[in-house]
């Protein structure tokens, strides 16, 4: 499956120091990605960036083949949608005229018809001529949601889309989403501190933490990553961390504890042909609240996990 959007040695930087480190990704089209990490992991930074937003201060981003941030008129754009923090809009209009309003900005063709069924998708078409100023927060964010995806964009960017939003209307973004991807083979990036909605609807997950990327999931049978315990001499390195697909999250003295969604045989096989001498391993499945907890807790114990 060919990537819709590529990073390359991202870094960006800013006043207050570096903010994304060394970010290499790949997002092919049609998947739907979970970007998790905690307040200040760099998130809404990495979303900036990929939607051309922040210039990397090094490395190049790539969407469609092509450098996004060097590229004339920056046409590309048009074929990405982005909720990214709050999503602003004119108070003094309707919903139906700010969506018009956006689609003209973005020189796109449309009908009366065509804001009526993205007001319809969200849930809005019976608020259609209320002022933008009149609206809840859930209203004001499914609009942010119709205005993300009214140009059929190839990519989606969401920063906490469901902020303000009830569990059914939670539910009916998370489904309009899935069907988005189905019908329409979109890539969508969303940012979450939702652990179960992200469960639900991701096909692979990104962590993310002080700027770096920390560990991604093979795909999203949250069953497939292990908490893996052994006792060894053997310098467990970077470089070697990788061949194990592995994050470490505890060293002290020869006990080692590293997440791997890679299989228990797999991970013998790779400590067999490296001939790493080990004195015990013990192996853990993780659920997803398990696997985030692990991965950001700095090194502090979690015995909330269950042995394979």
């Amino acid at each position: 499956m060919s990537s819709l959007l590529t990073t390359e040695n991202v870094h960006v930087e800013m006043k207050k120091g570096q903010i994304l480190k060394d970010v290499n990704l790949s997002f092919e089209k049609g998947k739907i990605y979970g970007l998790l990490g905690p307040n200040g992991a760099g998130k809404t930074t990495l979303l900036k960036t990929l939607l051309g937003v922040f210039q990397p201060t090094s490395g190049t981003v790539h969407f469609q083949g092509e450098n996004l941030y060097n590229h004339p008129g920056n046409d590309l754009l048009k074929g990405i949608g982005s909720i990214i923090e709050f999503p602003g809009f004119y108070d003094n209009l309707t919903l139906s005229e700010n969506l018009v309003l956006h689609l003209r900005y973005l020189q796109q063709q449309f009908t009366a018809g065509r804001i009526d069924a993205l007001l319809q998708t969200v849930g809005l078409y019976n608020e259609k001529d209320k002022l933008f100023s009149d609206t809840s927060l859930g209203m004001k964010q499914r609009l942010g949601i119709a205005r993300s995806i009214s140009h059929q964009p190839m990519l989606l960017l969401l920063d906490e889309p469901t902020n303000g939003l009830d569990p059914h209307g939670i539910k009916e973004v998370r489904e309009m989403l899935i069907k988005e991807v189905i019908q329409n083979n979109t890539t969508i990036v969303i940012s979450s501190h939702l652990l179960n909605e992200i469960n639900l609807m991701a096909d692979e997950l990104i962590f993310i933490n002080h700027g770096e990327v920390i560990f991604e999931t093979i795909n999203m049978d949250v069953s497939d990553n292990f908490l893996y315990k052994l006792r060894t001499p053997f310098e467990m390195n970077r470089d070697f961390m990788s061949k194990l697909k592995a994050h470490m999250v505890l060293r002290e003295g020869d006990q080692v504890e590293f997440v791997s969604p890679l299989s228990l045989e797999e991970i013998e096989e790779i400590l067999i042909k490296e001939q790493v001498s080990i004195e015990r391993l013990d192996v853990f499945e993780l659920s997803l609240e398990d696997l985030y907890l692990k991965l950001l807790s700095e090194g502090e114990p979690n015995e909330f996990v269950s042995e394979k």
